[in-house]
């Protein structure tokens, strides 16, 4: 995603961050050991937002390649621990994306 770098870099981290909570979660318990599975997502949370003024510029002109790109990377990047809800958070960023695209369309 060559236009897209700071934005794909920001949800990928998004989707690092919800993956690690839900297996945080995933016991139905708070312990120590949950901050152990949070602490590597966390430490990339500087990175992260370094690019994050470039977010909302990349955002504004997205091709449909570059729509199809951050949904592949949401795909790849998002795993929680339970599967339907992860199948929906996809679909749902699907018709994130879609909406967005049309919005743009309509924006042209």
């Amino acid at each position: 995603m060559a236009g897209t770098k700071e934005l794909g870099e920001a949800v990928a981290f998004v989707c690092s961050l919800a993956s690690a909570i839900s297996d945080a979660a995933a016991d139905g318990k708070v312990t120590v050991a949950d901050a152990v599975k949070l602490m590597p997502v966390l430490y990339k949370l500087p990175s992260a937002l370094d690019g994050l003024d470039e977010v909302v510029t990349e955002a504004r002109d997205l091709s449909s390649e570059e729509l199809a790109e951050l949904s592949a990377l949401v795909k790849e990047q998002l795993d929680l621990e339970d599967d339907e809800l992860e199948a929906v958070c996809e679909e749902a960023v699907d018709c994130v994306l879609k909406l967005y695209s049309l919005a743009l369309k309509v924006r042209s």
